[in-house]
């Protein structure tokens, strides 16, 4: 029992180092340990029965939970492997776990070579470390792996936060977003500067929060957007430090930005990222507000009266393939998670990131200066994700290139990675 609560102690803190920020401890992990211990005393058991060596049933498990720590060697090779490709990352993880295994297999196979008479039975012990390793992959399989530490989803989180009807809310948000939209940087004449907008209005999944994070963050980095760059969010832990995601915050953002750019010269690129409905609304919720929905005609109309000219617009939602109509124009370069009748994915509470918001950030732009191929790059990447986890019928993402943009585009590219070059991004 001691090798076993040191071992539950040294698993307890592998698993923390794969997660970052607030975190609760899942008690109900306790269940699936005493599970797996079971299954190990119950083979023991057969073991020293087929054997009969009484004794097995309970050296067996001695040895290996004493031979634990070193089986944890696959899960911190997991946790401290740094963060590639999603391919590489796919990769990794696969050689990881046929090798902690195999590594598992040979530790059992070492245990029963020792305990099993006559000695030397290296076939014997083989077999029977092979019958409790796959008995332990089955278990494995019907009971999938349970971490100890969770993220709050956004049920959990909304009684640890404010309640956005609430009095400190509605008090602070009024200046939050005064505050995001006055650290704005004004234009710099002579360069085609680059402006980003993330909105994530949906507040009940905190997928969307983790898309515009993801996005802001490599948009600075890779596109010249630090300081150039305000995200919108409806999320009960961001609720006192971040703009509210709604559409008169949006409309305020536009014309605060379409004022301090040069319409001439600049580029404005706004993400969206929500759910979205078949016919063609984006959800802007955040219970108990009553919030107004976007539309393909609302979100022109806001565009238009901002007078920010060339535009880079990704509506990453189910669906989005129906703003393409309302929004293209020759200075306008539209990007679509789906097309006009078909759905995306990822958007569930249980996702790390949305398909096409991991695939256009994550895989594309990270990689690709121009926003064309890191399209294509990201087009690609959703249809293999769909067809190898069996979504049906594919989102088929779309494109709208206006005429003008290809040339503007080219612009900004040489003009990124001329101050690349330069040491200033």
């Amino acid at each position: 029992m001691a090798l076993c609560t040191v071992s539950l102690l040294i698993g307890i803190g592998i698993d923390r180092l794969g997660f970052e920020g607030d975190v609760l401890f899942n008690v109900t992990a306790l269940q699936q340990e005493v599970l797996y211990l079971a299954a190990l005393l119950f083979m023991s058991l057969v073991l020293s029965s087929g054997f009969r060596q009484p004794g097995l049933a309970l050296a067996l498990p001695v040895l290996v939970t004493a031979a634990a720590p070193l089986l944890h060697l696959g899960a911190l090779a997991y946790v401290l492997w740094p963060e590639g490709s999603a391919r590489m990352n796919r990769l990794v993880a696969l050689v990881l776990w046929i090798l902690s295994w195999l590594w598992l297999l040979l530790v059992v196979w070492r245990a029963l070579a020792v305990l099993l008479l006559p000695r030397r039975s290296r076939t014997r012990s083989f077999i029977a470390a092979l019958a409790l390793v796959a008995f332990s992959w089955a278990i494995h399989d019907a009971f999938p792996f349970s971490h100890w530490w969770y993220e709050p989803d956004v049920a959990t989180a909304s009684s640890r936060w404010p309640s956005p009807a609430s009095e400190a809310v509605l008090a602070a948000q009024p200046g939050i977003l005064d505050e995001a939209l006055s650290d704005l940087e004004d234009e710099r004449p002579g360069t085609i500067d680059l402006y980003f907008v993330a909105f994530a209005p949906y507040s009940q999944e905190d997928v969307f929060r983790k898309d515009v994070d993801l996005a802001r963050k490599l948009m600075d980095d890779r596109f010249d957007t630090d300081e150039r760059s305000i995200t919108l969010i409806n999320n009960p832990r961001t609720s006192l430090e971040e703009p509210m995601a709604t559409a008169s915050n949006l409309r305020e953002t536009l014309n605060e930005i379409g004022a301090a750019i040069d319409p001439d010269e600049d580029v404005v690129m706004l993400y969206i990222t929500s759910h979205g409905s078949a016919d063609h609304r984006i959800s802007v919720e955040f219970p108990p507000l009553k919030l107004d929905p976007i539309t393909p005609e609302s979100l022109r109309k806001m565009l238009d009266e901002s007078g920010i000219k060339w535009r880079i617009l990704v509506i990453s939602t189910c669906y989005s393939g129906g703003f393409i109509d309302a929004l293209k124009d020759e200075h306008t370069l539209v990007i679509t998670a789906a097309a006009a009748n078909r759905r995306s994915f990822g958007c569930g509470s249980e996702s790390e990131l949305t398909y096409f918001g991991d695939a256009l950030f994550n895989q594309g732009l990270r990689f690709e200066d121009s926003f064309v191929k890191a399209f294509a790059v990201a087009r690609d990447y959703v249809a293999n994700k769909e067809k190898a986890e069996g979504q049906s019928p594919p989102s088929d993402p779309q494109i709208d290139v206006g005429a003008a943009m290809p040339a503007k585009l080219e612009a900004l590219e040489k003009a990124l990675r001329a101050r690349r070059s330069g040491g200033s991004i």
